[in-house]
């Protein structure tokens, strides 16, 4: 008798039915098991139970005609098929799905996430006999055995009781809809009353309104301490919270299965985790099929091919759904090694910088990245301490390193750890997919494949980046990259992919290396940071720091600084008070709507540089030739402006230049715009540094030297009180400027600080209230939420709705995880990191200026967005036009 099988295509199908199982883009007519949302999607119709069907509705605003829902254990027809729902035991709700051809008998069973044990809020499971068995293998090896259910509880109150008795806030962390309700009934049975975050309280009563018993009247936490002798329940996110780490004397326990691996407790950043899961565990997967008796079992997710393997030998048929090695993608952060993958690690000084990567992304307080940074440093020797400071940064080399870019992008690597590994660009895709990290990928893909693991030392791997950086053609790069990924432990090939990405990703900014630096070598931090600000590269100056001589550190021409800035200020009368109450006076100027730049002519070369510190000598080839005419070796602090038939034209016009490498023209804009360079400082003259002089006297200095064609010096202003520094202003403005600086005479230069010596006056931000259509993953540290938002206005001649930009800044950590939890419940579609949410989020967009655009469809873009405010008490009704 042939056997009932499903199609796999992104998700499994019985194509007799055409009925989808558990997929998770949108489809005609799929059934969804439970109503967790990695598991639910807007399909023009659901077969669910009728308990999911209530929570989805309640989670998910749902359609209501798009939900067939159907009680568990009453069979009913479709198509030629008799189909059943049982109860799967995972959460409150969730059901399997029993299937029976007519034609020839052949049955199925689909158990979507499953667990045999019985528990206070999910329904009793139950199995029935089937031909083919599809069955979920999250935790399907043998050392995943999990406690009785009377030990784990005991193990939860035993935690919660020690914590409230010492006088702290206990705080229980598992998601929302599951592990939580759990709990609750666990603590409510003895009389422990909870408090509730806002996603927990709202899928409680949800789960009391669709019929489950024993949970209490939810308590919702609002904000503030905790009340004594509470228990704090909130979902897993919550750890990282804002909210939750102002908390005081509190005690976190996560509740998850993989509390049996030895290094969850480092994992997951809590006190504790116990053994707490909705899932079965080896012995209660093998009890399973044991009870279902099929004669083929397909695994789905988690160790799937690994439990195939283990059917196998035990002479049943079984095979992973996909067909290849399927390993875990999404424990806390997403990081999951095999077994052996830890035990073969080798130790060495390269796998001693991984581990030092890995430590420092599992801790979250500062001083605790400084102290592992400064541990480190003190005990690298002193050929390696200049590479690995160097390589804390993120960056592999110096930012003014003699040394060619690596040219290594994205796609380059992908196809590289691809090659190396020997998996399919579709398994790559989909574990990228749930890691959103290109290290975290490579770790996961290569320990799927064969690896030498050899020892790297430090200058091994810094010879292998300047070997990559100096290899010419993009195959050849890509060659030499994957001889090397296959000679490297996956964990540390990691480590490699980090570096040639430029970006860590493990929440160490370049100012806590500097730090740590200080810290290791009991040197002041503030003079760690001058010597990296003047010097450009933190190896060199930790070496310095070691040997007791940052004090030699000069600045250097062709090594750029960061520019000094400017505090905001939001009116005259602040900034009389702060710099013109004692003098009587106040030094102003214009504040250009320009690209702020640094000009460095000596030695007879000329290098000019962006606020970001990039070179743009091929951007502005004339300003550069210009300096050459100076007859001093000088660098200036100025802006480039678009200037023509003696005005000066508009931001919009000066970014016709940008990115353009000559100054030939093109077929729209005609000849290229033409600039010059507004200089309004001097940092050094003929060899020597002026940060440290005052302002007035590099200002004279600057009045004596004769500025070449394409050059000007700005003009300096002063106002005798608020009236006159006004009407000033108002003058700047019709100028076309953005507004005004007003500088301290006495101010040394102080590069890359925002102090209170220079400060800008510019028009108050205009704002518009506009909807989010779009909603995207994160990098870093907010890979896991949703951090970048689309908004769009209404075309008010149509009626419908038109984007005008992209906004990430101006949100609290409580508030995009808040708005992740919304957007991921109103998801219309998901293509990669992006969602398309439904329009129900108003946000209070600031912004400098409009623009043309062609990259949205409204053909505008707002300038410099930034997220003022959630705009709760606004409707998308009542969104800008």
């Amino acid at each position: 008798m042939p056997l009932l099988t499903p199609s796999y295509n992104d998700a499994l199908r019985i194509d007799d039915l055409g009925l989808w199982l558990d997929p998770h883009g949108d489809k005609d007519f799929a059934f969804v098991s439970h109503a967790h949302a990695d598991h639910f999607a807007r399909h023009q119709r659901i077969i669910c139970s009728e308990r999911t069907a209530a929570l989805v509705a309640a989670r998910y605003d749902t359609d209501p005609k798009s939900l067939v829902a159907k009680p568990y254990h009453e069979p009913w027809e479709l198509d030629g098929h008799t189909l059943e729902l049982l109860p799967a035991g995972h959460i409150f709700g969730s059901a399997m799905l029993h299937v029976t051809r007519h034609s020839d008998g052949a049955t199925l069973l689909y158990t979507g996430d499953f667990k045999v044990r019985e528990s206070r809020t999910a329904e009793t499971p139950t199995l029935k006999h089937a031909d083919t068995l599809i069955m979920e293998t999250t935790f399907a090896l043998p050392k995943y055995v999990f406690p009785p259910t009377e030990e784990v509880e005991a193990e939860i109150l035993k935690f919660v009781r020690s914590t409230l008795s010492d006088g702290e806030t206990p705080i229980l962390l598992g998601y929302s809809l599951g592990k939580a309700q759990e709990v609750i009934a666990l603590l409510h049975s003895v009389g422990i009353p909870t408090i509730l975050q806002k996603n927990v309280a709202e899928m409680t009563a949800a789960c009391t309104a669709a019929g489950c018993e024993g949970l209490p009247e939810p308590n919702r936490y609002t904000g503030g301490p905790i009340p004594e002798g509470h228990v704090y329940i909130a979902p897993p996110h919550v750890v990282r919270a804002k909210a939750t780490r102002d908390l005081k004397n509190k005690r976190m326990a996560m509740l998850s299965g993989w509390a049996l691996d030895s290094s969850s407790i480092f994992r997951y950043r809590t006190d504790a985790v116990l053994c707490l899961s909705d899932h079965a565990d080896y012995p209660g997967l093998l009890e399973a099929v044991e009870t279902v008796q099929p004669q083929q079992v397909l695994t789905l997710h988690g160790f799937a091919r690994e439990f195939a393997t283990e059917l196998r030998s035990r002479g049943i048929e079984a095979w992973s759904v996909f067909g290849n090695d399927q390993m875990e993608l999404e424990i806390s952060n997403g990081e999951k090694a095999s077994e052996s993958e830890e035990e073969d690690h080798p130790q060495s000084e390269f796998g001693g910088f991984s581990e030092l990567c890995d430590a420092i992304a599992a801790t979250s307080g500062r001083l605790d990245k400084i102290d592992l940074v400064a541990n480190f440093l003190t005990s690298a020797s002193e050929e390696t301490l200049p590479i690995v400071a160097q390589w804390l940064t993120g960056k592999p080399f110096p930012r003014l390193a003699d040394v060619a870019p690596l040219n290594i992008g994205g796609a380059a690597i992908r196809q590289a750890v691809i090659t190396a590994s020997g998996t399919t660009p579709a398994r790559y895709k989909e574990i990228s997919n749930a890691q959103a990290d290109a290290s975290r990928t490579t770790r996961i893909v290569l320990a799927m494949g064969d690896y030498t693991a050899r020892a790297w030392t430090v200058q091994e791997v810094q010879d292998l980046l300047l070997e990559l950086s100096e290899t010419k053609g993009s195959l050849a790069k890509n060659e030499r990259l994957v001889a090397a990924l296959k000679d490297f432990h996956p964990r540390d090939a990691g480590t490699l992919v980090r570096l040639l990405t430029g970006d860590l990703r493990i929440g160490l900014k370049e100012a806590l290396v500097e730090d740590g630096i200080a810290k290791a070598f009991q040197v002041p931090a503030e003079a760690v940071r001058r010597a990296n600000t003047l010097t450009g590269d933190l190896g060199h100056v930790a070496q310095l720091a070691r040997n007791g001589r940052l004090n030699e550190a000069r600045m250097l021409a062709h090594v750029p600084v960061k520019p000094m800035l400017a505090s905001p200020e939001e009116n005259e009368d602040g900034i009389w008070n702060r710099l013109g109450r004692e003098s009587g006076k106040v030094w102003l100027e214009d504040k250009y709507d320009g690209i702020r730049a640094q000009i460095h002519w000596a030695d007879g070369k000329a290098s000019l540089y962006s606020r970001d510190l990039r070179s743009l000598d091929s951007e502005f080839p004339e300003i550069v030739q210009g300096i050459c005419k100076l007859k001093e070796d000088v660098i200036f602090d100025g802006e480039i402006i678009a200037y023509a038939e003696g005005k000066k034209l508009t931001f919009f016009d000066l970014q016709k230049r940008l990115g353009r490498k000559t100054e030939q023209g093109d077929l729209f804009f005609g000849a290229a715009v033409p600039v010059r360079f507004v200089v309004f400082d001097l940092l050094w003259l003929d060899g020597k540094g002026l940060l440290d002089s005052k302002l007035s006297l590099r200002r004279k200095k600057l009045q004596k030297l004769k500025l070449p064609e394409n050059f000007e010096l700005i003009t300096l202003e002063e106002a005798n009180s608020t009236e006159e520094m006004f009407e000033l202003f108002q003058k700047s403005r019709k100028r076309g400027n953005e507004g005004l600086i007003a500088k301290d005479p006495d101010s040394a230069y102080t590069p890359g600080r925002r102090g209170k010596q220079w400060l800008k006056l510019k028009k108050i931000g205009a704002t518009l209230d506009c909807v989010v259509i779009k909603a995207q993953q994160g990098h870093g540290k907010r890979a896991e939420v949703l951090s970048d938002y689309t908004f769009a206005l209404k075309d008010e001649r149509t009626g419908e709705l038109t984007t005008l930009g992209k906004a990430y800044s101006g949100l609290t950590d409580v508030e995009i995880e808040e708005l992740t939890e919304h957007f991921k419940s109103t998801t219309i579609s998901k293509a990669r990191r992006v969602h398309d949410v439904e329009p129900t989020v108003v946000l209070e967009i600031a912004f400098d200026s409009i623009q043309p655009s062609k990259r949205y469809d409204s053909g505008l873009s707002l300038r410099f967005p930034r997220i003022k405010a959630i705009r709760k008490d606004k409707t998308p009704e009542e969104i800008d036009t």
